[in-house]
């Protein structure tokens, strides 16, 4: 087996190229005089319906319904800009049509005043009059041609602004109508949270103004425009300001353990005693201090007044058995010994069988915040509601809002189903929406779908879950052994296949030492393997990637074939490159590999933007050196290059546009080896874009993980090692014995006479 190499190259920071980006028409795109009208027919009925309704904002919320997946640079630009702003300075909500699945389009919701309003109404009556009066009533793409324009004598005369016409123009080709905002929801039995769009007015002063009777209408505030609120609640508030409601979702959170032949008795085993063991953080119900592993365990029962349980007997089964598999999983499971070792815990009880999300958000909060010297946090609670396909649920985003900005990672559970009668697979529950978090299904010994499966995807385009690991089923001889506090159990459930992948992450980051960047790559890399592209595609919204392996020395080693490096780094600037990495070649001059690569990164989120979530994307190249500054890339990704017109929604189906986890693959056709061009180096580039502005306001690290395959099996890697050394690259070679020497030894403890 080859060593995973760990490559440290120095990165060139390249600038966004410069020069205005002129709006044209899509090719087979057209604006009628008649579609400018509807617009602005759209736009006085939203007048005439805010103004027959007591008023409660200054400003008007309005519907943007476009007719496609729309990019940043695709939104409107003129149509409802305000006065020294651009209109994406006033989005506060996105989401996506009720067309099925592939289907969608972007609404996009904007917050403007009364003046922009009436000037947009103003440009509308100007567009429409061009239209008619120089265009016979419809505009092509051909009328924006300089050629064509010149040939035929168009002109802007008599008119504001060649710039705002043509603006306006493309605006109305790329927006269907527009309309006040209306988002419904089914009745719920018990509480749920409404979120708000945010104006100028803060949500107390909402309902404030609407005289809501606290007394009456009990409700509590999570964040700043989000309250809990009953059913007789809601109907006042979308009687009373429908289009104010932003999100609606459950606020339940459930603790979902299947269990059987439980022993009658304590289950006693020899364990040693702990000494210097990674922590790994578990947030769950309570833990029972009566077991055997208890030593290994620093428990909290983080209870409020009111939660507390004094003498009564509660349930503590849950907690107890998650946390006995990330102790001493492997003497439970021998069949599942990972080469991990046994892990301490810090264990904070939260609830007993069920808790409220609001209040489940503010205790994971302060657990954080008081304790920053864990790194991974194994969270198994969820809701048995489906996620939205239009917002992330508030839980999900505090926990992508903790991990973006401290050097922390969670692994979810992937949330089970427990109906008796499945007509469908359900949508996963809360926080399995989770974007930064690693989400993890069950799956059976043979590796199909755990019965109780739950499907993604997240707001209709992100993978989640992220990958699958053993969790046990139904059948007899299918289930996980852990031990809880009435004995040794047989289990299942995704709560009993996250510890797993908590073991594994805990060791690469604190043993190995690797960023949790670096160490999430790994994970989901290794479970990708080369089958991701070939079959496991076809369930990933069931397994995602595809299955961990067992072994962490699989997650570190590779064939004798393969070369596999980590590269380390952070974006600060449009492009973050390398053009220098010496892939060896054959004695023909040409590379015998196939290759792939996964890049992971924590991108700051906002739940407010809806469908459009995550604030920053990096998009990633890999691929051979093809003349100056560019590279071949393994799939074919040319969205961010010049001359090519790339749709938003192709850019998020083929090259993940958004999505925090990149996997890019290369398979060879006939087994034959690629081309070398003159420089004889291979690259790698990262673009970086933010979702609302046009210029980098912070720095964003990544973790990247490449294998190489030789295709006719010969080990080139010290070839690699050597050519890299040659250029001045650091190398190191991953040796997990050597690593392990290194953590214990650095954890010893000094005693000075």
């Amino acid at each position: 087996m080859n060593n995973l190499l760990e490559v440290k190259v120095r990165y060139n920071h390249e600038k966004r190229p410069g020069g205005p980006i002129v709006a044209n028409l899509k090719k087979d795109g057209e604006v009628t005089a008649e579609k400018v009208q509807r617009l602005q027919d759209n736009l006085r009925a939203i007048v005439r319906y805010y103004n027959s309704t007591d008023r409660y904002l200054k400003g008007y919320l309005i519907d943007a319904n476009y007719n496609d997946i729309i990019a940043k640079t695709k939104r409107i630009s003129e149509l409802l800009k305000p006065n020294g702003k651009r209109p994406n300075d006033v989005v506060v909500g996105s989401r996506f049509s009720d067309a099925p699945e592939g289907q969608e389009n972007h609404i996009i919701t904007y917050y403007v005043d009364e003046k922009t309003i009436q000037e947009t109404l103003i440009k509308l009556d100007e567009t429409k009059r061009f239209l008619i009066e120089k265009l016979g009533g419809k505009a092509v793409s051909e009328n924006f041609n300089e050629t064509e324009r010149k040939k035929n004598g168009l002109n802007y005369e008599g008119y504001s602004s060649k710039t705002i016409i043509r603006n306006m123009i493309v605006d109305c080709s790329v927006v269907e109508s527009l309309s006040v905002p209306n988002v419904t929801a089914d009745e719920y039995k018990e509480s749920f949270l409404l979120t708000f769009f945010q104006t100028e007015n803060s949500l107390s002063e909402i309902l404030e103004k609407l005289d809501i009777d606290r007394y009456r209408y009990p409700y509590a505030f999570y964040g700043k425009d989000t309250i809990s609120v009953n059913w007789n609640l809601y109907q006042v508030l979308q009687d009373k300001v429908p289009y104010m409601i932003s999100m609606i979702s459950p606020d339940l959170s459930r603790l979902t353990l299947e269990t059987s032949n439980k022993s009658s008795s304590r289950y006693k085993a020899k364990i040693p005693k702990p000494t210097n063991e990674p922590i790994i953080g578990v947030i769950d119900n309570l833990f029972d201090e009566g077991v055997y592993f208890s030593e290994w365990v620093q428990n909290t029962d983080f209870l409020d007044e009111f939660e507390s349980v004094g003498e009564r007997k509660v349930f503590r089964d849950h907690g107890t058995a998650v946390t006995s598999i990330i102790v001493d999983g492997p003497s439970l499971n021998p069949w599942l010994d990972d080469g991990c070792g046994r892990f301490r815990v810090r264990h904070f009880g939260v609830c007993e069988d069920k808790i409220s999300v609001s209040r489940l958000v503010n205790k994971i909060k302060k657990i954080i915040n008081e304790n920053p010297d864990i790194h991974v946090w194994n969270l198994s609670l969820g809701t048995e509601d489906e996620v939205s396909k239009n917002f992330v649920s508030y839980d999900g985003s505090i926990l992508d809002e903790l991990q973006s900005k401290n050097n922390i990672i969670f692994v979810v559970s992937g949330t089970n189903d427990n109906r008796s009668d499945r007509d469908r697979v359900l949508k996963i529950g809360s926080p399995a929406d989770s974007l930064n978090s690693l989400v993890v299904n069950s799956v059976k010994r043979n590796g199909l779908p755990a019965s109780y499966t739950r499907k993604g995807r997240v707001l209709s385009f992100f993978n989640k879950p992220d990958v699958s690991y053993y969790g046990g089923d139904y059948e007899e001889g299918e289930r996980i052994k852990a031990c809880s506090s009435v004995g040794l159990e047989d289990v299942y459930g995704t709560s009993f296949a996250a510890p797993w992948i908590s073991r594994k992450l805990s060791f690469l980051i604190d043993i190995m030492g690797f960023p949790r960047e670096t160490a999430k790559a790994l994970i989901i890399d290794s479970a990708a393997g080369w089958e991701f592209k070939q079959s496991t595609y076809k369930i990933q919204n069931q397994v995602g990637y595809g299955i961990v392996p067992i072994k962490i020395s699989d997650v570190l080693e590779s064939d004798n074939r393969e070369i596999r490096f980590i590269l380390y780094g952070t974006a600060s600037s449009y492009i973050t490159s390398n053009y220098t990495i010496p892939i060896p070649l054959d004695s023909d001059k040409k590379y015998p590999y196939i290759a792939r690569a996964t890049m992971c990164y924590f991108p700051p989120c906002s739940r407010a933007q809806g469908v459009d979530y995550t604030s920053r994307e990096l998009s990633l190249k890999f691929g051979r050196v093809n003349g100056k500054d560019k590279i071949d890339d393994i799939n074919e990704n040319v969205q961010d290059e010049a001359g090519h017109a790339v749709d938003e929604r192709k850019s998020r189906k083929e090259f993940r546009k958004w999505e925090n986890t990149k996997f890019i693959s290369k398979v060879l056709k006939n087994n034959r080896a690629l081309e070398s061009y003159d420089d004889r180096l291979w690259g790698i580039s990262i673009t970086s874009k933010e979702r609302l502005t046009t210029s980098m306001t912070s720095k964003l690290n990544f973790g990247v993980v490449i294998t190489l395959r030789e295709i006719n099996g010969i080990n080139r890697i010290q070839d690699f090692i050597t050519a890299c050394t040659l250029r001045g690259m650091i190398v190191n070679e991953i040796k997990i014995e050597n690593r392990l020497n290194l953590y214990y030894k650095n954890q010893e403890e000094l005693k000075f006479d």
